[in-house]
C-alpha cells in the first residue's frame, strides 16, 4: 500500500490584513460630552438624541455619553478607550472666566460642562484621539486654545442674524440662513470642496462665536459676513475640527452634513485601526 502526502500550501497572513479584519469588527467608539441641566430641582446630564442618530447612522460609529464630574484623570482613562471625542451644541454659553469676557447671568451658563469639555479637549489632542465640535463645541474649542469670544456675533455693521427665529417650526429654525465660503485646506474646507463647490449654505443657531482665534486654529469657512463658521487645528495628526453651525439636525438630507459626520467617522475607524498597531 502506498502513502499519498498531501502538501496544503498556506500563504501568512501580513499583519495590516489582520489588523484590517479585526477592526472590522471593532466598532469605533466615540465619547459625547453630556450638558448639565436641572429640571425640578433634580440634576440632569443630558444630550439631544439627533447627535447620537447622526454619530450612529452617518458617521458609523458607537456614541457613549461623557458625564460632568469626572477627574482629568477619568476623563484621560476614559479617552484612551474610546475613538473620537464628540462637543455638542447647547443652550449655555461657555463662562467668560474661561476667556476673560464680561460677567454673564448665571442661569445662561453651565460651568460643570465648561470644566469636562475643555479638559477633555486637551486630552483628546494629546492623544490623538478625532474630535469634532459643534456649535458650543466650536466655542469650547477656541477658548481651550486659547482663544476668546463674542457674545454676540450678530452685533456690528454689515452683521447678518446668526440666531434662529424660535416662531418657526423646529425643521424650520434649522434650516440653511446664509452662505459660508470655504478658507484653507483643514478638514472642512475638505469636505465642502468635495461636493465640487466653495461656497455653501448653512444655520447657525448661538449668539456666541469666535472673536479672536486660538494659535492653534486655521479658519476653514467664514460667513459672507465675517463671521468663522468652521476651524481646524493646525498640528493636529487626526480630524479635528468645529464649525459654527448644526450639521447633525439635517444629516441625512443635507450633502455637506453628511460628508463631515461620515469624515469624522472615517477619522475614528482609523484610530481602531491604529491602536491594534500599537504595541
Amino acid at each position: 500500500m502506498s502513502t499519498i502526502s498531501l502538501l496544503i500550501s498556506v500563504k501568512p497572513l501580513k499583519m495590516p490584513d489582520i489588523v484590517a479584519a479585526m477592526a472590522e469588527d471593532s466598532p469605533a467608539i466615540v465619547g459625547v460630552v453630556c450638558n448639565r441641566q436641572t429640571v425640578d430641582g433634580v440634576d440632569y446630564d443630558v444630550v439631544r438624541a439627533r447627535y447620537l442618530e447622526a454619530l450612529h447612522l452617518t458617521a458609523g460609529v458607537v456614541p457613549v455619553l461623557i458625564p460632568g464630574g469626572l477627574a482629568d484623570k477619568e476623563l484621560r482613562t476614559c479617552l484612551l478607550a474610546f475613538n473620537g471625542l464628540l462637543l455638542t451644541g447647547a443652550a449655555s454659553n461657555v463662562s467668560p472666566s474661561r476667556y476673560g469676557g464680561p460677567m454673564a447671568c448665571a442661569s445662561t451658563l453651565d460651568l460643570d460642562r465648561d470644566r469636562t469639555s475643555i479638559a477633555a479637549i486637551e486630552i483628546a489632542l494629546s492623544l490623538g484621539v478625532p474630535l469634532f465640535g459643534i456649535c458650543r463645541g466650536l466655542q469650547e474649542l477656541n477658548v481651550a486654545l486659547g482663544g476668546t469670544l463674542s457674545t454676540n456675533i450678530s452685533e456690528g455693521e454689515g452683521r447678518g442674524v446668526h440666531v434662529e427665529d424660535l416662531s418657526l417650526a423646529r425643521d424650520l429654525q434649522y434650516a440653511p440662513s446664509h452662505a459660508i465660503v470655504a478658507e484653507g485646506n483643514g478638514h472642512i474646507a475638505e469636505c465642502i470642496r468635495r461636493l465640487k463647490t466653495n461656497s455653501v449654505s448653512v444655520n447657525t443657531l448661538h449668539e456666541q462665536g469666535i472673536a479672536q482665534l486660538a494659535d492653534g486654529l486655521a479658519v476653514d469657512a467664514r460667513c459672507v459676513d465675517g463671521v468663522i463658521e468652521a476651524v481646524s487645528v493646525k498640528e493636529a495628526t487626526t480630524f479635528a475640527a468645529a464649525v459654527q453651525w448644526h450639521p447633525e439636525w439635517f444629516h441625512v438630507e443635507d450633502p455637506l452634513s453628511g460628508e463631515i459626520f461620515r469624515a469624522f467617522g472615517e477619522a475614528c475607524h482609523l484610530h481602531v485601526k491604529r491602536k491594534m498597531l500599537q504595541p
